[in-house]
């Protein structure tokens, strides 16, 4: 264990990629601790920062033998915890985003319609599909009502996918600018 000491950053990760658990245990006793600062630095969470130094080791006990480090090993290291960090943040704002767009929309809408809402839209709905040009509405039925998908929709009416295609965003267009209107008005 002391000729560990004296080893450089790569040759213990170089000892520990051909089965030296030793050198593993001397790679994390030596960057353990200077990687949790860095990381309560930048992070503020103790129980976070612990989190992700883990996830760093335990990435280089499982992916070694895939891991080619040309210059500084302790680089590598410090640089693999920033990418954790801003992973982490991004997954926090996404998560955070997510539970505030849920909150606000329950607070501020009526998620249950009454039964009377849900026929009149449906109503509107429809109306608004009858006023659609022909061949749009036609292809637009098959792929909401019938559930064809878009190549089956193209082999029925002898069009190509793209055409499909835009048809039916065609349909959402104008059945958006109607039904928003219709909402307006009502």
């Amino acid at each position: 264990m002391n000729t560990f000491k004296i080893c450089t950053d790569l040759e213990l990760f170089d000892a520990f990629k051909t089965g030296d658990n030793l050198a593993f245990e001397q790679i994390y006793n030596r960057y353990w601790n200077s990687l949790l600062s860095e990381a309560y630095r930048l992070t503020g969470s103790k129980a976070l920062s612990k989190d992700l130094v883990q996830d760093i080791f335990v990435a280089i006990y499982q992916k070694a033998a895939r891991i080619e480090i040309k210059y500084s090993f302790k680089a590598y290291l410090f640089q693999t915890l920033r990418y954790k960090i801003i992973n982490a943040r991004r997954d926090y704002l996404i998560h955070d985003h997510c539970h505030q767009d849920i909150y606000y929309r329950s607070i501020s809408e009526n998620v249950f319609p009454s039964p009377l809402e849900t026929k009149e839209l449906h109503q509107h709905v429809r109306s608004a599909v009858a006023e659609l040009p022909k061949k749009c509405k036609q292809v637009f039925l098959l792929s909401r009502e019938e559930q064809y998908s878009h190549k089956a929709i193209s082999r029925q009416l002898n069009i190509s996918t793209s055409t499909v295609e835009k048809h039916i965003v065609k349909a959402l267009k104008i059945l958006k600018v109607k039904l928003n209107y219709q909402q307006i008005r009502c």
